[in-house]
């Protein structure tokens, strides 16, 4: 990868870090599955407004928009209800680690039906040594305590991010990546909404200041950039390489939650995130351009 696809990577896991300090905030006053619902509609909102503003029309043909529901169940509907079942059943340690092997499933996918990029040993290295580096930062103690549903369903939401990468890659190659993150944001909104009425029912109260601000922030940056954003890098460094963002959104977590709402922060944290900068250096290849060349002999 280029510098400047390193840097959106880091960019993205930085913004998709922060989701979990704005859910923690927001699911006080809204339920789960409705805070799913009200996040992926204004996301869509916002991004059809600036698709169209862009002068960028979403596609008519039927196959397009089968390929936009395919990825919109498979990359926020199904993981984002079985995140919200398993995490009351599991500590959020637990659930992050446990996110953080989509890059594993990516590349173990990629192997067996051999989707697309070609995984050399230096990508294999670096998933292993990055997710080693996710494990240290939240603390291998965590994972050992817990209920196993809630843990599959975790497992099956990376599965399922996994396969969406894949797919995305392989259906939306080469088109503006606004265009598919608005047609599946429109898809999972027309699917979440009644999911929501169904599984929350009408909401009574309005939720406070605080947690209508951190919806909103959730909603534009967190979902609309994040996703064009991650379109962006799936087109041009591929699902697999992509899909190593996971690696970093456990640790931005952790430091958001420190800096913002006082969690406790402890130098595992900071140990892991050295460890998984290394991981997507091996893994992207980039750690070649640091090593000096050999002089050429005569």
């Amino acid at each position: 990868m280029t510098a400047r696809q390193t840097g959106i990577l880091f960019l993205l896991g930085a913004i998709w870090g922060a989701a979990f300090m704005l859910i923690k905030i927001a699911v006080s006053d809204v339920a789960p599955a409705t805070l799913v619902a009200v996040r992926i509609v204004i996301t869509a909102l916002i991004l059809y407004v600036t698709m169209r503003v862009s002068g960028v029309s979403l596609p008519r043909e039927r196959q397009s928009w089968v390929n936009f529901y395919s990825v919109g169940m498979f990359g926020l509907v199904i993981p984002f209800l079985l995140i919200s079942w398993g995490q009351r059943l599991i500590p959020s340690s637990t659930t992050a680690i446990l996110g953080a092997t989509t890059p594993l499933f990516t590349a173990l996918i990629n192997i067996a039906t051999r989707a697309e990029e070609k995984i050399t040993l230096d990508r294999i290295v670096g998933l292993v040594i990055g997710f080693t580096g996710v494990m240290i930062a939240i603390g291998i103690d965590n994972t050992m305590s817990g209920n196993w549903i809630g843990e599959v369903c975790v497992l099956g939401a990376a599965v399922c991010y996994a396969i969406s990468a894949l797919y995305s890659r392989r259906v939306f190659g080469g088109m503006q990546p606004i265009i598919p993150s608005t047609g599946q944001m429109i898809a999972s909104a027309s699917l979440l909404i009644p999911i929501a009425l169904i599984w929350d029912g009408i909401p009574h109260v309005l939720p406070s200041a605080i947690s209508i601000t951190a919806l909103l922030i959730l909603a534009v940056f967190c979902t609309a950039v994040a996703y064009i954003l991650y379109y962006h890098l799936i087109d041009t460094v591929g699902a697999t390489k992509s899909s190593m963002v996971s690696f970093l959104i456990a640790p931005f977590g952790v430091v958001y939650g420190s800096v913002f709402l006082q969690e406790p922060i402890n130098p595992n944290s900071i140990a892991g995130l050295a460890i998984i900068i290394v991981g997507i250096v091996i893994a992207g290849g980039s750690w070649r351009a640091i090593l000096p060349k050999r002089p050429m002999r005569a």
